[in-house]
């Protein structure tokens, strides 16, 4: 399984989460049809993917790191979708939906609100850094 498939499921098993955000998971950016209007939603990217070394060459061991941002048009709604996500995920050890995590950990947590060029939408967002160490297969 690979990491992106086992953090979807991981994610998407979780109801507290699923409850605001139902479905709206996605990887690299919004679809197109996402208004505010749908509700909220959750953006994921990776940002690095750390390889480990030894002397007899590159380990089985991963360490990407992987950007959650949450969109919503309340900072309320934004701030309980961080919070889900960081519940699902803030030191996580164990199987993610078949791939086993070794460890999980927030590296860095930003708000932000971003506006249209004519100031009439605002979004509210939260951008969560995690770091995923586990054994490739």
């Amino acid at each position: 399984m690979e990491l992106e498939e086992a953090i979807t499921s991981h994610l998407l098993a979780r109801p507290g989460l699923t409850a605001l955000i139902d479905r709206r998971f996605y990887f690299d950016e919004l679809p197109a049809e996402w208004t505010l209007n749908t509700g909220p939603a959750v953006v994921c990217l990776q940002v690095s993917d750390i390889k480990m070394h030894t002397h007899d060459g590159q380990s089985a061991l991963e360490s990407p790191i992987y950007q959650f941002t949450a969109y919503a048009s309340m900072k309320l709604a934004v701030k309980a979708v961080a919070t889900q996500i960081k519940a699902a995920l803030c030191d996580y050890k164990g199987d993610m939906g078949g791939l086993y995590a070794q460890y999980v950990r927030l590296m860095n947590e930003l708000t932000g609100l971003e506006t249209s060029a004519d100031g009439a939408i605002k979004v509210h967002t939260t951008d969560l850094e995690f770091e995923f160490n586990y054994e490739k297969e």
